[in-house]
């Protein structure tokens, strides 16, 4: 946004004495740069929206619901991890948000590629630092985020997914890989789509690349029209996630825990009862002791 300065005229008012010239001030030396810190914050954009506009049924099912979104971010996790940047470019778009890419933050904040990380550290180790990004993403609003993918990233691991909780987030599949994974035994699929299963929702896109951005906003329309059915069924998971958020995301979704939890399942407070787990064994353990 610009700044807007006022101006006023050097010209003296009729009848009194002009003041004298204004002398400018001497320039004050630049301040001296700063080092860079070792582990920059994210503050940028990585992915640059399109110019293109949003064409009329991604716009329409934007419009629908984008008021009720109420600033709370999308994110979409996957193996294709094109596909993830691509429609999350688009609904950018229809939404007039910002357009993230986590892998890319990765490696703006930690100066090495992904590749570069998985050799030093494995999967544990890039799946640590996208983790770290989606924690500061995840205090930020109005922004589409593409996580990465193929089964490395921060959403492929069920423990990485705390920060994402607090967004909403769509799981892009494609129909041969949903296919296998029906056709697989128990515990024989492809571990991460046990985490991918956390999203909130899922599309099987009938090819395994998003090859246009017309394509990318089709299935963007049919993300935010997913997303409507889930507002609509639920009024208040809005600010249900933007309280999780506000509590800091620790993991209890979607029951989420009062002040003090202390992270634990024992710790979790028994919505019927208002009681802690805890509390409710001690006592039946009691009341058994009396018996």
């Amino acid at each position: 946004m610009g700044s807007l300065a006022a101006a006023s005229s050097l010209a003296a008012p009729r009848g009194r004495a002009r003041p004298p010239p204004l002398v400018p001030r001497r320039p004050r030396a630049p301040p001296a740069r700063r080092a860079p810190r070792r582990h920059a914050r994210v503050r940028a954009p990585v992915l640059a929206a399109a110019s293109r506009r949003a064409s009329p049924e991604l716009r329409e099912a934007c419009d629908a619901v984008g008021d009720e979104l109420k600033g709370v971010s999308v994110s979409f996790v996957g193996d294709n991890e094109s596909a993830n940047v691509a429609v999350a470019e688009a609904l950018a778009r229809g939404l007039r948000y910002t357009p993230l890419s986590a892998p890319k933050l990765v490696e703006q904040v930690t100066g090495q590629s992904a590749a570069e990380i998985l050799a030093e550290e494995g999967d544990a180790g890039l799946a640590a630092a996208e983790a770290a990004v989606l924690k500061q993403l995840s205090t930020m609003i109005r922004c589409c985020v593409a996580t990465g993918g193929g089964g490395t990233g921060a959403s492929a691991r069920g423990d990485c997914w705390d920060y994402l909780f607090g967004q909403f987030t769509v799981w892009l599949d494609d129909a041969e890989a949903a296919e296998e994974a029906k056709r697989a035994r128990p515990g024989e699929h492809a571990p991460q789509r046990d985490a991918y299963a956390f999203a909130d929702a899922h599309l099987v896109l009938s090819a395994k690349t998003v090859d246009s951005e017309d394509d990318a906003e089709a299935i963007a329309a049919n993300a935010m029209r997913a997303i409507a059915a889930m507002v609509e069924g639920d009024p208040q998971l809005t600010g249900k996630k933007g309280f999780y958020v506000k509590m800091g995301c620790r993991g209890d979704w979607p029951n989420i825990q009062p002040p003090g939890w202390d992270g634990t399942e024992e710790g979790k407070t028994d919505p019927s009862t208002g009681k802690t787990y805890r509390e409710m064994k001690e006592e039946a353990e009691a009341k058994t002791k009396k018996e």
